[in-house]
């Protein structure tokens, strides 16, 4: 647990550095998994990931919202001392991720292939066993997941960031060696791929539930009736509705885009959007740690009364992410077509080009992006679950106008500029709402915002 002696800097680092640097290597993975696909499975891999991770996207909304919903939750019981509460809690979504992750197997697994086609994996043979041997692997393997990502979001609420920085960095390790050997060497294609992703989220789940089983954990778990378990889940689906309706329209938003770019640009362009979406995730991710860092300082703040120092927290967590993603757009003009060649061999000329232009055009609102996603999570931090879900479910109403709109005047151009536009009008609504929350919080100006 952070200690209210020190000063809200030094908590902010921290809990903020570990958190970031352990998403960034995540977004290292994330990276190396699409080398590996690209120049092993070759085009059709990028486009058949790219076809078949809405899908994933929808477990990822599952454990988001079990994650941000537990960790807000015991955030705000520690900041009142209500710490035997704050162990059922944690009992309680431990048994909810296996029982969520279960339900999404099954799920998916029965209704597989009707999913495949539905998704636009269907018109082609070979797009079609890829995605069928990705998504067979990542929906069978849904507990996993699901508890991967709750056991970083707990470890950091106990006060061990480092440690979940740790894990990460080892199950990067993992996950990278055995993608080298499952793809590169035996050839297993999009199935190594999830294989080894599967591998190194277990190893994550089984350090975690070793940690808070021992004395070194500072939050135990505590006993909890299965009775109680839909009213903790209403509970935790209330604080955490936003993540899972964030990766939700993140899906519909990919899907969306899949089928355009299918219109539009073909397979070629599928891939070429893989390659600007791997790039974007290595962003999101960043910017996600950065929040998930700040989240417990947030609640722990707001729990306990303290104002000032949630005020700190907000303006530390504001010019952070807006520096990041100014450095992050500067990378991406710069040098597209060296971070297109990471993932497109050599001798593709044209998708080189093609995805060179997509990260360009797709990722030039950056720092109107990462606002929106440091500033959604923090309102949720914050308890303003309907101002969150505001600007989540705007992400949805807003783009699929554009999405389908623009293409009409600027055909594939279209496609990649509707998310910029749909950003840029999100990061300003962002702020607005940032700056109401700052003045309920006792202040007479807003937390200076870089211009």
């Amino acid at each position: 647990m952070s200690r209210p002696d020190e000063p809200v800097t030094v908590r902010f680092w921290r809990y903020v550095i570990p958190s970031v640097l352990a998403m960034l290597v995540t977004g290292c993975y994330v990276v190396v998994d699409g080398i590996f696909v690209g120049h092993y499975v070759g085009p059709v891999g990028l486009a058949a990931i790219n076809l078949a991770y809405p899908l994933v996207m929808v477990q990822i909304g599952v454990g988001a919202l079990l994650s941000m919903g537990a960790s807000t939750r015991i955030a705000l019981l520690v900041g009142e001392g209500r710490t035997e509460a704050a162990g059922q809690v944690l009992m309680a979504v431990a048994i909810l991720a296996l029982l969520g992750g279960a339900l999404l197997a099954l799920l998916g697994l029965a209704g597989l292939e009707s999913w495949l086609r539905l998704l636009g994996a269907g018109n082609d043979e070979t797009l079609l066993r890829e995605a069928r041997a990705y998504l067979g692997w990542m929906l069978g393997g849904s507990p996993l997941l699901c508890g991967q990502m709750l056991a970083t979001y707990l470890l950091r609420n106990d006060g061990r960031p480092r440690l979940a920085t740790a894990l990460m960095v080892a199950s990067t390790g993992l996950n990278i060696g055995f993608d080298y050997w499952f793809v590169g060497v035996l050839g297993h294609g999009l199935a190594g791929s999830a294989q080894a992703s599967l591998i190194a989220m277990g190893f994550v789940v089984v350090a975690t539930v070793g940690y808070f089983g021992s004395a070194r954990a500072s939050l135990r778990p505590a006993r909890v009736r299965m009775r109680a378990l839909p009213a903790h889940l209403a509970d935790i689906a209330q604080l955490g509705a936003s993540s899972l309706m964030m990766e939700l329209n993140l899906a519909l938003v990919l899907f969306a885009h899949n089928q355009q770019l299918l219109v539009y640009g073909g397979t070629q362009g599928v891939a070429a959007y893989a390659v600007a979406g791997y790039t974007e995730m290595v962003f999101t991710l960043v910017a996600h740690g950065l929040a998930v860092g700040v989240q417990p300082l947030l609640g722990q703040a707001i729990g306990g009364g303290h104002a000032q120092d949630a005020r700190a927290v907000l303006r530390y967590g504001l010019w952070t992410v807006w520096i990041l993603s100014l450095c992050a757009l500067a990378t991406i003009q710069l040098f597209a077509g060296s971070i297109a060649r990471l993932y497109v061999a050599a001798g593709d000329t044209v998708l080189l080009a093609a995805s060179a232009h997509a990260l360009r055009l797709h990722l030039s609102a950056l720092p109107f992006d990462g606002l929106a996603i440091v500033g959604t999570l923090a309102l949720q931090s914050m308890a303003a679950t309907r101002q969150a879900l505001a600007l989540t479910l705007g992400k949805t109403v807003l783009l699929l106008p554009a999405l389908y709109g623009l293409p009409l005047f600027f055909a594939l151009d279209g496609v990649w500029l509707a998310m910029p536009l749909v950003n840029l009008l999100l990061g300003s609504a962002t702020a607005y709402l940032i700056w109401l929350q700052w003045q309920r919080l006792g202040t007479a100006s807003p937390p200076p915002l870089p211009a």
